[in-house]
């Protein structure tokens, strides 16, 4: 059958393939068969409390086999997935609720908690589905909201047939950093991910026999490499306990006992690997193809990694939730210096990237500077509910005039090296990267400014070789007033989630200013240097 739907790669590869293992978590195997039975029942179920083509429906939960189901399931409806990350504040779940309209959810009784506001309610909410729990104790005081049990979803029913849409409908909706204090929600469609998955599954040579770790959280771009290239390939998606990455040692144990032969993630998990994973102890036999993004590979990393997985293929990978990945550069070799950076390479097929200078010029030589562009069939829809912000990122292309042809404005400043590979500078605006996370500086300081006892706030980003960016925050506080570092924390964690709460927060008497009277932060980023 031909796949133009992502759901439709689940069902040609249980048709292919039913007794494969679909997703391996530890000892809870779903074959193929068994992950599209199971989103079939879950569809037909979404479909009885009301779910329609078009709709958004809320994944709330740590990454496991029922994920996986519910990303199928909602797939198979006509609606698209929104993913929340389980961890991040109520107030950024509420916000993104609200925003996306989602009426039902699938959550666990401990994400449910932070469902249970007014204010959401008050919005459209209405159905909780619980994977871990039996609702029938919980009580809504309110009557507006409706619990079930994952258990009674997957019981048996009579056959679904899947919705039938077009491919411009919306897929799913991930949601990034947003200078406004408020996250921007990426909306991609079938055609935009399936544009990357056919691609990526080709180039990669992905295969029936793959074991792919799934390292990433749902709400990560990364995920959609990890998992709907796998499933078009009928490969096994390997899911990673999410508590493993804070103990690299048992991670590399992880990758070489499950025999992992394709890994996919932000570099500084490689760099970590590297640093601390004590890789001379495992032998790695089944990896054949290393994938990093996200941040820069320090050098001397990478030598560790390439020496420890000597049969694997390495490649940097650039991309953006905007566009997904989009450039690649494949390490042949390791440079000799360790202070040299790694190429974010040439476009992927099905891709064109070109960057403009300040005179909105094209730059075609090594030592020119410009702002990066990426066109192809991934460049998303636009940001939902939001046509100001996707007008000045989704731009007709300045290389044309003939016919509309939408490119997106990625906010990286490149330049070329000698073999017209590009080279990431750093970001046009405050965008940074911290973790494989990409952030929005701004909106960690509007998160500061509302603090009663702060006048101002600034945040930046400190190059660290295994975090990508370290962040570090800045503030002038209220006169007469002396805000408590915890304290400050703590009220950005009520509106951030943990990997956008700076690490340090210093008092300044006043901030620095430019000739122009505007805040120096170049010079108060060589104060943050010095003082570390």
């Amino acid at each position: 059958m031909q796949s133009y739907l992502i759901q439709h790669l689940l069902e040609a590869s249980a048709e292919k393939f039913p007794d494969r293992d679909a997703v391996v978590s530890g000892a809870d195997i779903l074959s193929y068969a068994d992950l599209c039975r199971h989103s079939l029942r879950l569809a037909k179920f979404l479909t009885q409390l009301g779910v329609v083509k078009s709709d958004r429906v809320g994944i709330m939960i740590e990454k496991s086999p029922e994920t996986i189901v519910s990303i199928f399931g909602i797939l198979m409806t006509g609606a698209s997935y929104v993913p929340i990350d389980p961890g991040t504040p109520m107030n950024r779940i509420s916000y993104i609720i609200r925003n996306c309209d989602i009426q039902v959810i699938i959550t666990t009784l401990k994400g449910s908690e932070k469902c249970l506001g007014d204010d959401i309610r008050e919005h459209g909410l209405s159905k909780i589905i619980l994977t871990d729990s039996d609702p029938s104790f919980l009580v809504d005081e309110s009557r507006k909201l409706e619990f079930f049990n994952w258990e009674n979803v997957m019981e048996p029913s009579e056959d679904f047939a899947p919705i039938l849409i077009p491919d411009t409908y919306p897929a799913y909706i991930l949601h990034t950093s947003g200078s406004t204090g408020r996250p921007k929600g990426v909306v991609i469609s079938h055609l935009n991910s399936l544009a990357f998955v056919n691609m990526a599954a080709e180039f990669f040579k992905v295969n029936p026999h793959d074991r792919i770790a799934s390292h990433a959280p749902v709400h990560f771009d990364l995920s959609v490499f990890d998992i709907f290239v796998a499933i078009r390939q009928g490969a096994a998606i390997v899911l990673v306990p999410e508590t493993l990455s804070m103990f690299p040692v048992r991670l590399a144990q992880f990758i070489d006992y499950n025999r992992i032969t394709v890994w996919n993630s932000v570099a500084s998990v490689g760099s970590m690997l590297a640093a601390k994973g004590q890789l001379e102890r495992f032998s790695f036999n089944a990896m054949r193809l290393f994938l990093f993004s996200g941040d820069v590979m320090p050098v001397k990393y990478l030598r560790i990694l390439v020496d420890a997985m000597c049969r694997c293929r390495f490649y940097n990978i650039y991309g953006q939730t905007e566009a997904n990945s989009s450039l690649f550069y494949p390490v042949e070799k390791i440079p000799n210096n360790d202070e040299q950076k790694i190429p974010i390479g040439k476009p992927l097929p099905n891709f064109d990237a070109f960057a403009l200078d300040e005179n909105n010029e094209i730059i075609t030589h090594p030592g020119q500077v410009g702002e990066l562009y990426i066109e192809g069939s991934t460049v998303a829809m636009g940001y939902w509910d939001d046509p100001h912000k996707t007008m000045s990122q989704f731009i007709q292309d300045p290389r044309t005039d003939h016919f509309p042809r939408t490119v997106f404005r990625t906010g990286d400043l490149v330049t070329f090296n000698e073999d017209a590979e590009f080279l990431f500078l750093g970001r046009a605006d405050h965008m940074v990267k911290s973790r494989g996370y990409r952030i929005q500086l701004d909106e960690i300081e509007a998160v500061l400014s509302t603090h009663s006892m702060i006048k101002e706030a600034i945040v930046l980003a400190i190059p660290d070789e295994a975090l990508g960016n370290r962040l570090i925050g800045a503030v002038v506080p209220v006169e007469g007033k002396k805000p408590d570092e915890v304290e400050m924390k703590g009220h950005c964690s009520v509106y951030l989630p943990p990997y956008m709460i700076p690490e340090r927060i210093d008092l300044y008497d006043e901030f620095p200013r430019t000739s122009t009277g505007k805040m120096d932060r170049r010079m108060l980023m060589t104060k943050m240097i010095k003082s570390k």
